[in-house]
């Protein structure tokens, strides 16, 4: 991939990482945890966990992609953005633009699997 090819996905990337810190300021809250001195019900209790451990998961999800686009980033830098880290082709541009954190191309990642 060109390297003027490469630079049109910064601004994709960074909208996804503005998004990103959104979503997980949102996310604050729902992950504290739930006060035992606080007087709920035990199944309340119960259900307010399980809703802090399921909003929990979802952050670690948010982060891990946000790691992953930074990592992008970084690819853009070197100049390696857009190539398949597995055969070393270009990754499809219409890929990338749904999921710009892309590391492989869709033939390696079908073999992958």
């Amino acid at each position: 991939m060109l390297p003027e090819d490469q630079q049109r996905f910064r601004p994709v990337i960074a909208a996804r990482l503005a998004a990103l810190d959104v979503e997980l300021h949102a996310l604050d809250d729902e992950c504290r945890a739930v006060s035992p001195d606080v007087s709920i019900g035990r199944l309340s209790r119960l259900d307010a966990m399980q809703h802090q451990q399921m909003a929990l998961a979802g952050k670690r999800r948010l982060e891990e992609e946000r790691a992953r686009l930074h990592e992008a980033e970084r690819r853009i830098l070197q100049g390696t953005f857009g190539r398949c880290l597995l055969c070393g082709k270009d990754i499809a541009e219409l890929r990338l633009e749904h999921q710009p954190d892309a590391v492989t191309c869709v033939p390696c990642m079908s073999r992958k699997k």
